[in-house]
């Protein structure tokens, strides 16, 4: 029967109109409701205590389980490293339940440099946010979680029915899935890159081609000169053309690599400059070695001549190295000269072997030189903090419409003020004017506080349009929220 039923048809009809005569009751019940009535002398409040019990029956369903029928849980071992006051844990909890994934991260960053934990009530909240597998973050913040939660939060995970933090270093790579198997072999090339490389010599043969490749990607990260025996292997052995070819590809972006000497070897005395006459060209006939190098023989551009065509692919995948030999200078002078009048006239992507190689000093000449819009966009992202406040991004805004990925670091250092005003002009004076929530809040993260003033100054020009306005005050309030946190762990800068 419906316990509560007999109760609340009591409570209308009211005490003083019906006396309330448990019947039909479980025998427990009736036997405390008939308990109570005798012990009150109100009616009406005994009529309460029935029906808080009555409740409670209710949502229990069953009775307590004896002592054997238990699972006993162990007490939470102490934490020798102190908490953080109720505050902080307060603020974390109010990131996670406003979504504000950025903020979020940079205050678990800041946290760790405190040397201290999240209070007990708010570690589970948050390892749950951690372990959501819809969580585009969820594996940097258990990284970060592991460290700010303790053994509390070790502890926590086994009542939780959650990996230990750890789980995933013990896991195997013979068990683990595709998609683990590319976190593990990412994060082991953070580490250790020769590690990943004899890690993926063991079981890739018997992987798909589609697995094979994607793998092989993962060997992006860190690649250096000790890759180039094992990518060669893979370029000229492996079953998939796919596979080969991203192989070659990882071989084009080592600088001293045999795959690129070659690409130089072949380029070497083709090309000549004259500083009244400008750019010359050998001829150089096409060979089936060339196509093994990932060579074209006819341009795709009908105004470019075949010939040219060819010395253009060379010179676009050769290192800076190069040119500090064809211009016999060094390489601050060799970038700054190509920059300034590069050979092929604007058929050649300067662009294109800077961001290869991952040259963080070419890129920084290259942009002081000139710095038109297309090398903006793709460059900007090679420079640290302290160069960015060196480039002129120019006013043409008609190719950006939002901050490219690349350019949002990922040591976040904050941007200095020039660069970040010249960002934030440019996202302001598009043509288009709606800009996500997420995106001033990622902005927040890497802005001064002292852009905030500029900002609230835009939002108040009479013109200005509201999506524009709304923006700008979205990311002052983010702003305010960063420096809250920046005072709550301890941020001395």
């Amino acid at each position: 029967m419906n316990v509560t039923e007999p109760i609340i048809n009591a409570a209308l009809l009211g005490t003083a109109a019906k006396e309330f005569i448990p019947s039909g009751f479980p025998l427990p019940l009736e036997e405390t409701f008939r308990h109570i009535q005798e012990k009150s002398t109100d009616p009406e409040s005994a009529l309460y205590q029935i029906g808080a019990l009555a409740f409670a029956y209710h949502r229990a369903g069953t009775r307590p389980l004896t002592g054997t029928q238990t699972t006993p849980i162990k007490e939470a071992p102490e934490d020798t490293t102190p908490y953080f006051d109720r505050e902080a844990g307060e603020l974390l909890t109010h990131l996670h339940a406003n979504r504000n994934r950025y903020l979020l991260l940079y205050a678990y960053r800041k946290a760790i440099a405190c040397k201290k934990l999240i209070p007990p009530y708010y570690q589970q909240t948050l390892i749950s946010r951690a372990f959501d597998r819809t969580n585009p973050d969820k594996h940097e913040e258990q990284a970060l979680l592991s460290i700010l939660t303790g053994n509390r939060g070790r502890w926590l995970l086994c009542q939780m029915e959650l990996p230990d933090w750890g789980n995933n270093e013990k896991e195997t790579w013979e068990t683990a899935s595709h998609e683990e198997r590319k976190r593990m072999l990412r994060q082991i090339r953070k580490e250790n890159p020769e590690q990943g490389i004899a890690l993926l010599q063991t079981e890739l043969k018997n992987e798909s081609a589609a697995h094979r490749n994607e793998l092989i990607q993962c060997l992006q990260i860190n690649l250096c000169k000790t890759d180039e025996s094992f990518l060669q292997d893979i370029a000229s052995t492996d079953r998939s053309n796919n596979v080969k070819e991203t192989a070659r590809t990882l071989l084009s972006r080592i600088p001293d690599s045999e795959w690129v000497k070659t690409y130089c070897n072949l380029l070497r005395g083709k090309l000549h400059y004259n500083m009244f006459l400008g750019w010359s060209y050998d001829t150089i006939d096409f060979t089936p070695e060339m196509k093994q190098l990932g060579l074209e023989e006819i341009s795709p551009n009908k105004k470019e001549k075949d010939k040219e065509y060819l010395l253009r692919q060379l010179a676009e995948r050769v290192p800076l190295h190069f040119w500090c030999e064809f211009y016999n200078c060094h390489p601050e002078k060799a970038a700054n000269k190509l920059a300034k009048r590069p050979p092929f006239n604007t058929y050649f992507n300067i662009s294109k072997p800077i961001e290869n190689f991952n040259d963080n000093l070419w890129a920084y000449h290259t942009l002081k030189e000139y710095a038109d819009p297309a090398r903006i966009l793709s460059l900007v992202g090679l420079l640290t903090a302290e160069q960015r406040e060196e480039i002129t991004l120019g006013r043409n805004n008609k190719e950006f419409h939002s901050v490219p990925e690349t350019w949002f670091n990922a040591d976040g250092k904050t941007w200095g003020m020039k660069f970040s005003i010249q960002v934030l002009n440019k996202l302001l004076q598009s043509k288009y004017y709606y800009n996500p929530t997420e995106t001033a809040e990622r902005l927040a993260c890497y802005l001064p506080a002292e852009i905030a003033c500029w900002l609230e100054q835009q939002a108040a020009v009479p013109d200005t349009h509201s999506n524009i306005a709304n923006f700008c005050r979205s990311i002052t309030e983010y702003i305010k929220q960063k420096e809250r946190i920046n005072i709550l762990f301890n941020d001395i800068q």
